[in-house]
Parts: C-alpha cells; sequence; structure tokens
C-alpha cells in the first residue's frame, strides 16, 4: 500500500496544479464577507467533484478487469499511454491560445453558498490538466486489487492531495486570517503571471510520468 501510494502521489500533486481554480479560491479569501463559508463551498464542490469522477473510474476498470482476474499490463499501459498523449494536445493547445485581451474581471457568483459549491466542482471537472494525472492515479490503485479499506484509504488521499492547495489555505484561515492573506497575496500574483507557463510544464512532465508509467506496466 505504501509503495502505491509513493507512486500516485506525483500524480495527485500534479492534479492539485489548477490554476484557474485555485486563483478563483483565492479571491473568496480576500472577498469582504462570509469566506469561510463560501470557500469551504467551493472546496466541498471539488471534492464532491473528484469522488464522482473516482467513482467512474474505478466502475470502469472493475469492469475491465474484474478483481480476482489476471492483471492485464496491457491495458492499464494503453490507459497511461492514452493519457499521456491527451496531456501532450493540451499542452499544444495550451501553447497556441492566444493570450487573453486585458485583465480577467473579477465578478462576484450569483447566489450563497449553493453557488460556490457549483462553481468548485465545475472547475475541477472542467479543469482539463488536472484530469489525466487524477484519472491516472485513481486507475493505478483500482488496478491493483486491493482490500477495500486499504483501496478507500488511498481513494482518499488522492482526493485530498490533489485540493490541498485549497484546503490548506483555509484552514489556515480559520484561525489566522491576516497569516492567510499574507501569504496568498505574493502566491495569487505569481500565479497570475505564470499561469500558462504553470499549464504547460505541468502538462508535458505529467505526459512523460505517464509515458514511463506505461512501460513499466508493459515490462511489468
Amino acid at each position: 500500500m505504501i509503495e502505491l501510494l509513493m507512486a500516485t502521489l506525483p500524480l495527485s500533486l500534479a492534479a492539485a496544479v489548477s490554476v484557474s481554480s485555485i486563483l478563483v479560491f483565492f479571491a473568496i479569501l480576500v472577498a469582504k464577507e462570509k469566506q469561510i463559508e463560501h470557500g469551504f463551498a467551493f472546496v466541498l464542490g471539488g471534492i464532491s467533484c473528484y469522488a464522482a469522477i473516482a467513482a467512474v473510474v474505478i466502475f470502469s476498470c472493475s469492469a475491465a478487469a474484474p478483481p480476482g482476474s489476471s492483471h492485464h499490463p496491457g491495458l492499464h499501459a494503453g490507459g497511461d499511454f492514452i493519457l499521456s498523449a491527451l496531456c501532450i494536445l493540451l499542452a499544444i493547445k495550451e501553447m497556441l491560445k492566444k493570450a487573453d485581451a486585458g485583465k480577467e474581471r473579477n465578478r462576484a457568483l450569483p447566489g450563497g453558498a449553493v453557488a460556490y459549491f457549483g462553481i468548485g466542482a465545475l472547475m475541477r471537472g472542467a479543469s482539463a490538466n488536472t484530469l489525466p494525472p487524477f484519472i491516472a492515479a485513481v486507475k493505478d490503485v483500482s488496478g491493483a486489487h486491493l482490500s477495500s479499506s486499504s483501496s478507500m484509504t488511498l481513494y482518499l488521499m488522492i482526493i485530498l492531495v490533489s485540493m490541498a492547495p485549497m484546503i490548506i489555505p483555509l484552514l489556515i484561515f480559520m484561525f489566522n486570517r491576516e497569516k492567510a492573506v499574507a501569504l496568498i497575496l505574493p502566491v495569487n500574483n505569481f500565479l497570475e503571471k505564470n499561469k500558462k507557463r504553470i499549464s504547460i510544464t505541468v502538462l508535458v512532465v505529467i505526459a512523460f510520468y505517464l509515458a514511463l508509467h506505461g512501460f513499466h506496466h508493459l515490462r511489468g
């Protein structure tokens, strides 16, 4: 279990780098009111979205290779190669995308916590650069056919690590708002300036990692 956790940790960390959703979350924390309520709703929406995606991946992997059946290294390798190719295509798309004209406008979301829950779920589900590594991590755990408790623990760890850039600032904000804002502002500025570069770098690194992972499955 520990070995599998360490193998999926790079994928979980890559899934955590969703610059757009992090920037929106930071905007929530520096808003004038209901920061904790709206921030918690946003995080819960992201967790719920990832849980739903994980359930789909688990069901798909179970249908392809039921527990008790022989392992299919070619199937797992094929999945890694497909996700790797998807990362490359997304990186190329990001490189060709023109810079947004002017600064993004910060608009208040309509409604209350329910709206923030929906936005949190939608942004995680639509985050193209984080879905491939997240799916790959869940797929590896599902394909290992561990005990139910061990698998659930790993699934939970993948989701929590993937949401860590929002969970950790929210916890800091709950106990020390001034310190949280002091940490958020420089990070926010860095992400704003390097959003495109970060996304491309993460996609290329994960594409390379998944390709190696696929060859590892074939050798295994």
